[in-house]
C-alpha cells in the first residue's frame, strides 16, 4: 500500500493492505464471473470486519468524529452492494469496479487519518504504548 495511506496503527495497516490485495486481485478477475463472485464476497467479509474493528476503537476512544467516520464506512459497503449481483455482465464490473476502491482510499485519507491522529494524542494522554 501506498505510504500516504499508512495510518501507523499496525493492525488497521495490516487489514487496509488485506483489503487492497483483494481489490486488486478483483481487477484481473472481471472475466471469471466464479472466481470474481468469490473475492468480492471475500472483500465484503474483511471490509465489514475492518470496519467493526474501527467503529470498535472508536467507542472505546470516544471518538468525536464516529457517527460522520461510520458514514463513510457505509457509503463504500452501499458501492459494494451494486456490483453484488453475480449476473452482472462484465462490461457494468468493468465501469463499477474502480469505484468502491476509490471510495475505501479516499475514506482512508479524509477520515482514517484524522482518526489516527486522534487516537496517537489519545493514547500519549493516557500513557498508552
Amino acid at each position: 500500500m501506498d505510504s500516504k495511506y499508512i495510518l501507523g496503527i499496525s493492525e488497521l495497516d495490516s487489514q487496509h493492505e488485506e483489503i487492497e490485495t483483494i481489490f486488486n486481485a478483483l481487477q484481473g478477475a472481471v472475466e471469471d464471473k466464479e472466481r470474481w463472485h468469490n473475492l468480492f464476497e471475500s472483500l465484503c467479509e474483511k471490509l465489514k470486519f475492518h470496519f467493526y474493528a474501527e467503529e470498535s476503537i472508536m467507542r472505546i476512544f470516544a471518538y468525536p468524529e464516529s457517527q460522520e467516520h461510520r458514514k463513510s464506512h457505509l457509503e463504500v459497503l452501499k458501492s459494494l452492494e451494486s456490483q453484488k449481483d453475480i449476473n452482472l455482465p462484465s462490461a457494468d464490473i468493468e465501469k463499477l469496479r474502480d469505484q468502491p476502491m476509490r471510495l475505501f482510499l479516499e475514506q482512508i485519507l479524509s477520515q482514517d487519518m484524522r482518526f489516527a491522529a486522534f487516537i496517537k494524542r489519545n493514547k500519549e494522554r493516557l500513557g498508552i504504548q
